[in-house]
């Protein structure tokens, strides 16, 4: 009896760890995929162009600096909104890959 319930035990923690590694997975590729889209806007802003890109950013970045607190403030809480936003639509696309995240089935090969 104590020999299959430090079995059980065994089994259940190494499930959690399945399934916090695969969930970890699972928010990394979409952080990064929303990430993703913010840089291939600027890149369609530049004209798919590296120097086109560039430029973007550069004036992105000369305006952001340029700006006082109020301003950087609310850009802040933009950019955040507008990124929060792509990550649930990503989410919302990956949720058959989140939902399989938990599913831990014997012998997952």
């Amino acid at each position: 009896m104590r020999h299959s319930a430090t079995a059980r035990r065994k089994k259940a923690a190494q499930d959690l760890l399945v399934i916090a590694l695969r969930l970890s997975g699972w928010l990394a590729t979409s952080a990064l995929a929303t990430l993703g889209i913010a840089t291939l806007f600027f890149l369609v802003l530049g004209g798919f162009t590296l120097d086109g890109l560039m430029l973007q950013l550069d004036n992105f970045a000369s305006r952001f600096v340029a700006a006082d607190t109020a301003r950087r403030d609310q850009f802040a809480a933009i950019s955040f909104g507008v990124m929060l936003t792509g990550f649930v639509l990503i989410g919302f696309f990956r949720r058959a890959s989140l939902i399989s995240a938990f599913l831990v089935a014997g012998d997952d090969q």
